[in-house]
């Protein structure tokens, strides 16, 4: 499985990007010219060599990155 962040709920803080230890973090630009922050599901193992989700540990806003469906 993989991370995910929600959108509407992300503060666009970048917290999330500095512990990513599979960089599968990017900074992107949504259709309408928005900086969103997206968990590429092919790299993001949800850090489990780490003890659990590091972006979600770090990050602000409770329930902004949650498990992928």
């Amino acid at each position: 499985m993989a991370m995910k962040i929600i959108v509407d709920e992300c503060l666009k803080c970048g917290a999330c990007v500095a512990v990513c230890p599979r960089e599968s973090i990017t900074e992107q630009t949504d259709d309408s010219g928005e900086t969103i922050y997206v968990i590429d599901a092919n790299i993001c193992t949800e850090c489990v060599d780490e003890g659990g989700p590091q972006c979600q540990e770090e990050c602000p806003v409770p329930e902004c990155i949650v498990k992928a469906e």
